[in-house]
């Protein structure tokens, strides 16, 4: 029984190791359209485990990203805030990212933010507005 359970798990772990050493990482990315107001993008993304900082993104300046992997047994999670307007008084919170219980491979989420809204591309896709800004209160 301790033979078949040593093997078991060596070959779990060897299936593991594999698919981990052809995974490619995943991309979060952030884009300033912000085209009537011009403002700066504040982005503000967070996991479990590691705190990115807050980022400033110029209208039609370079896009912020970063990449990742995803956790093989914990589902991976980016919660994001986005801020923007004279005062960064426009805030949206949301999950900018949730991992699935297989490990994504390669996946590539761009955010792009825009005067009416907060759209999403996911893998290519064409872009479908997913959050509206909210005003924050005094």
């Amino acid at each position: 029984m301790i033979n078949f359970s040593f093997v078991f798990l060596l070959t779990i772990a060897l299936f593991v190791g594999l698919h981990e050493a052809k995974c490619r990482k995943n991309t979060v990315t952030f884009q300033n359209k912000l085209g009537k107001s011009h403002s700066t993008l504040e982005v503000h993304c967070k996991s479990k485990d590691d705190d990115l900082g807050v980022h400033l993104v110029k209208f039609n300046g370079h896009a912020y990203k970063f990449r990742f992997g995803d956790n093989s047994f914990i589902r991976t999670k980016w919660d994001c805030v986005l801020r923007k307007g004279p005062k960064m008084e426009y805030v949206q919170g949301f999950r900018a990212y949730t991992g699935g219980f297989v490990r994504k491979c390669g996946e590539s989420y761009i955010w792009i933010a825009k005067d009416d809204g907060i759209y999403l591309s996911r893998n290519g896709k064409l872009m479908a507005q997913k959050l509206d800004w909210s005003k924050k209160k005094k």
